[in-house]
């Protein structure tokens, strides 16, 4: 008989136990988790009563795949667009309370007289609850869906996300000998080729998916997101990352996709195997003679986790906006640490710099944490009701009745500029360095033998420029012509705002192409300074680049949102399918007036009549009549912005012309604010009405209509931008959305490439427009029909 190889026997004896275990808990009504742990602790070589596990090392390979496979687990749930849904105060509770456990945690531990490396990691491992636990604990008590169910799920998800990276950092920090300075540029230098990893993966890698869909059967696309999977951790591994970051991002990766559901539900088992082994060990981990030596330590450590969390849980919560009730509860919640402590004391122990009795030590605390939270959660009323007896009623009014914090809508045009300006300014030196350090690092290596020095620099300094100008095309492409106009109109200091950031705009553009010829090339002169201003200039200025940059800008959204807009899809029935884009879109009425200003100002055109805050003038009705109701749907924003002002012009506003603006939701409302701040408006005159609600009302001009149509594979627009096409003068047709990969883009830059499978929604007149139809070759039923057809 063949002998049965002892990883399989080894294996027998884990699961065994682990059924038996598990399943009493269930009984009981405990976490899972707590039986996976037990079964471990029964079947280590420090516990006699049952047989042993004959070979750890194996044991330790499968639960390093454990963690792997969680963390992949844990990104397929998590995507990152889905984190920005979460909301400010789930932000503010992971915040709070992962740097004042993170603090406390490093004090208990230098109290106790553990090394500095030891107390570090013991603050990490204190830092985390568990979102596995609290997860279960909600469904089994019937509270997912309770406000502070959600905001604690949420605190949850941020802290697992933050949890990625500091596992990051501890390692940096655990094995860096050098100076504090070397060890901060090889973490930024590290995030450079995280970013770089992950936007690329997000530009291949869901396209990639989409191509061969129909032949990805249930067994190929495991197949295809494990070895996803694995992939990226040995990417990570190599470019000095962990393995369990790799696992997460590549999780992360395929949670945007279409595929992400069906991923999800054929890799839980796979999961739920490997983490059961990774639980299993963790408890193989602990023995009796241990948590005897350190019973004090868990104590101590068990108290400051059951009072520590719950406090300052409960005031992030209240920091973040939310009531006395919603802050106890949800800070009664987060009262343990789980699986991550395991995965941080998992590392600690790997690099050698953590003392080994810390991780018994934490795997006790966890269980008695785990044990206490049922008890916290079902008593979090009583907590409550009890503060509110105790605490002085001035406070308790303070305490109680908080709204949420929310965006705020009304921020100034000056800051909102400001903060689009910060952001791309700061893509443009991301991706200045970022393609530097690639081109010269990993790809100048792998080239050097097969390309001449020379040229080899030139080809990757223009493919480092070429990628960096295409968010310098962004940075100066990207601000509404309407928009710095108001600025412009304001107060000097905004003037001297938009000169002051505009002379850094150019600096910083001309300094990134001076970073990347340096890098590539070695050379640094004046003449190359000049070359950079002027290459910068030209880019700025690019149509063309620009172009490229918002079809790269549309995939990466795309991909990323894919899932996210397949399920906003899923809920919309078939009339809101069909309407879906009149609905997005708002029209407001404003009669033209000669008063002032609250301030005693008199403002020019482009600000009364809405065209700074980037809406589109689509009628003029004087005296009852439509004026030039055949030239105003023709005539660019600039003409009509300097046509309306000019008094002589028979489009020349006049006292009580009545305006019609179409435009987003926001931009309306911001619109409607801003007339209603400066008194320009009556309260009762600032409304908005959807562009469906408008056409339908028969208010609109004659026969408009809001039509859609796709571009196939032999239309005449294909490979042209809108601006070439011109479809306001060539065809009075007003451009309102835009849909490329199954997503659409409201009001789309006039630099947007078009190409086949693309659709393209226009407001227009249809006799206008009858040109426009012809080149499409259908009629006007035809392509209201078409409209009508398309799922967005």
């Amino acid at each position: 008989m063949v002998a049965i190889p002892q990883l399989v026997v080894d294996l027998a004896l884990l699961m065994a136990t682990a059924a038996v275990t598990t399943i009493i808990c269930k009984l009981v009504k405990q976490p899972v988790l707590l039986g996976y742990v037990v079964a471990g602790f029964l079947i280590s070589p420090a516990i006699g009563w049952i047989p042993n596990v004959g070979d750890a090392e194996d044991i330790a390979a499968w639960s390093e795949i454990g963690v792997i496979f969680l963390m992949f687990g844990l990104g397929l749930e998590f995507s990152i667009v889905r984190l920005s849904t979460i909301g400010k105060g789930a932000f503010v509770v992971a915040v709070v309370v992962m740097g004042c456990m993170m603090m406390t945690g490093m004090a208990v531990g230098a109290l106790l007289g553990w090394s500095s490396y030891t107390s570090l990691f013991l603050g990490g491992m204190m830092s985390i609850s568990s979102t596995m636990i609290v997860s279960k604990i909600y469904d089994e008590l019937g509270l997912k869906g309770k406000r502070f169910a959600e905001l604690a799920l949420g605190a949850l998800v941020t802290e697992d996300i933050v949890a990625v990276f500091l596992l990051v950092v501890l390692s940096t920090i655990a094995v860096g000998t050098a100076e504090s300075g070397e060890v901060a540029r090889d973490i930024g230098q590290m995030a450079l080729y995280l970013i770089v990893w992950f936007v690329l993966a997000v530009l291949v890698v869901p396209s990639a998916l989409r191509r061969v869909a129909r032949a990805l059967s249930d067994e190929i696309l495991i197949t295809v997101a494990v070895a996803l999977c694995l992939v990226m951790v040995l990417v990570a591994d190599a470019i000095g990352f962990s393995a369990a970051l790799g696992a997460f991002l590549a999780g992360s990766i395929l949670a945007g996709t279409a595929l992400a559901h069906r991923v999800e539900v054929l890799f839980k088992p796979v999961k739920d195997l490997f983490g059961a082994v990774f639980f299993v060990s963790v408890g193989m981990m602990v023995s009796p003679s241990q948590i005897a030596e350190n019973v004090a330590p868990i104590a101590v450590i068990a108290l400051v986790v059951l009072v520590g969390m719950p406090l300052f849980s409960g005031l992030g919560a209240l920091l973040g906006g939310q009531s006395l009730k919603t802050a106890v509860k949800c800070g009664l919640s987060l009262s343990q640490v789980g699986e991550f402590s395991f995965i941080i004391a998992s590392l600690g122990v790997s690099l050698g710099v953590m003392d080994g009795f810390l991780y018994p030590v934490i795997v006790s605390v966890s269980v008695v944490t785990t044990l206490t939270t049922p008890f916290y959660i079902k008593h979090s009323e009583g907590v409550y009701r009890l503060l509110v007896r105790l605490l002085p009623q001035p406070l308790l009014d303070r305490l109680e009745y908080r709204k949420p914090s929310s965006d705020d809508r009304g921020a100034s045009g000056k800051r909102e500029y400001a903060k689009r300006w910060a952001l791309r300014i700061a893509m443009v030196a991301i991706a200045a360095v970022a393609s530097a350090e690639v081109l010269s690092k990993v790809v100048k290596p792998l080239l050097r033998g097969y390309v001449s020095e020379p040229a080899l620099g030139i080809a990757l300094s223009v493919a480092g420029i070429l990628v960096t100008g295409a968010f310098m095309a962004n940075l100066f492409y990207g601000s509404r012509k309407g928009e710095l106009r108001l600025l412009w109109l304001g107060a000097r200091r905004e003037q001297a705002m938009l000169v002051a950031l505009t002379l850094v705009s150019v600096a910083v553009s001309s300094m990134a192409l001076v970073y990347i010829v340096y890098v590539l090339e070695g050379v640094l002169s004046w003449w190359l300074i000049l070359l950079a201003f002027l290459l910068a200039t030209a880019l700025a200025r690019s149509r063309a680049v620009h172009a490229g940059f918002l079809r790269m800008e549309s995939a990466f959204l795309g991909n990323l949102n894919q899932s996210v807009m397949d399920e906003r899809r899923a809920e919309l029935d078939d009339e809101e399918h069909v309407n879906w884009v009149e609905r997005q879109l708002y029209v407001a009425q404003v009669a033209a007036t000669g008063r002032k200003s609250g301030r005693g100002l008199i403002r020019s055109a482009d600000y009364l009549f809405g065209i700074a805050f980037n809406l589109d003038l689509i009628a003029i009705e004087r005296n009852g009549h439509l004026v030039g109701e055949e030239l105003v749907p023709r005539l660019s924003k600039e003409e009509l912005g300097r046509r309306i002002n000019d008094p002589n012009d028979p489009l020349g506003i006049r006292e009580g012309d009545l305006l019609t603006f179409l435009g987003t939701e926001d931009e309306v409302d911001w619109y409607l604010q801003k007339l209603l701040k400066d008194d320009m408006v009556d309260e009762d005159e600032a409304e908005s009405v959807t562009l469906e609600r408008y056409l339908g009302s028969g208010r609109a001009p004659r026969e408009t209509r809001c039509f859609s149509f796709e571009l196939g594979p032999t239309s005449e627009f294909r490979g042209k931008t809108i601006a070439m096409i011109d479809f306001k003068d060539a065809y009075g047709s007003l451009v309102v959305a835009f849909e490329h990969s199954a997503r659409i883009v409201m009001k789309p830059s006039r630099n947007t490439l078009l190409s086949q499978g693309d659709r393209v929604w226009v407001l227009a007149d249809c006799a206008l427009a009858e040109s426009l139809l012809e080149s499409l070759g259908q009629s006007d039923e035809a392509a209201l029909a078409t409209s009508r057809a398309v799922a967005i």
